[in-house]
């Protein structure tokens, strides 16, 4: 199954510099979502249709288009939109632990992709996970990793993470994946036991730093 061959718009924003980083990672978020009209509209289908199929809105395939928002809303655009803020906090952390500047220079060189393909039933909502979810953003994930050969792979959605360790058996590939808080939620500024008694910005540091050249 060849999800990007249906679905263009969920191929991975990959920075310009990506394979020059001093740390190749590539972030993994939960799942995109659709404006609260198509709320409950998209199913198991998703799999085997195309989206133009849906005859979709510009507006909601937008919604579907992590690249084009990081690249257009984020690093090129003075406004700084809150439901963006997990782009510019890795951004930073990366940029503040490499010298790669702010945010908008420093995602240039990093790596992001949701770990659901299929978009979460309920605009804003997390997505209900089944069967089939679960096994083709494995599959997914795998063939990034392959083209991508991140040194990391930073989950940054506890339920991708639980999914994606649920079903991997690749020992190399598990060792190489971590967890972070979400960098929008309290736990990025505040030390959690559930992340070794450290704040999200923190562990990110260390797991950087761990691979500092």
């Amino acid at each position: 199954m060849n999800i990007l061959f249906l679905h263009p718009e969920l191929s991975p924003f990959v920075g310009k510099q990506y394979r020059d980083a001093p740390c190749k990672v590539l972030f993994v978020g939960e799942s995109h979502y659709l404006p609260s009209a198509y709320d409950n509209r998209i199913g198991a289908e998703w799999y085997s249709q195309s989206t133009a199929s849906y005859g979709f809105t510009s507006e909601a395939l937008a919604y579907l288009n992590t690249a084009q928002i990081i690249c257009n809303d984020v690093i090129a655009s003075d406004f700084k939109n809150k439901s963006h803020s997990i782009y510019r906090n890795i951004g930073n952390v990366y940029g503040e632990v490499f010298g790669k500047g702010d945010y908008r220079s420093a995602l240039e060189f990093v790596a992001f992709s949701n770990y659901f393909l299929r978009p979460a039933e309920v605009c804003g909502g997390s997505i209900a996970v089944n069967d089939l979810d679960a096994k083709v953003s494995y599959l997914h994930l795998t063939e990034l990793h392959k083209q991508l050969q991140p040194q990391w792979i930073i989950f940054v959605s506890k339920k991708a993470y639980e999914t994606f360790c649920n079903v991997c058996k690749d020992t190399s590939l598990f060792n190489k994946s971590e967890v972070l808080p979400h960098p929008s939620c309290a736990w990025w500024n505040t030390p959690s036991a559930s992340y070794g008694n450290l704040s999200g910005k923190e562990k990110l540091k260390r797991l950087l730093n761990s691979h500092h050249l």
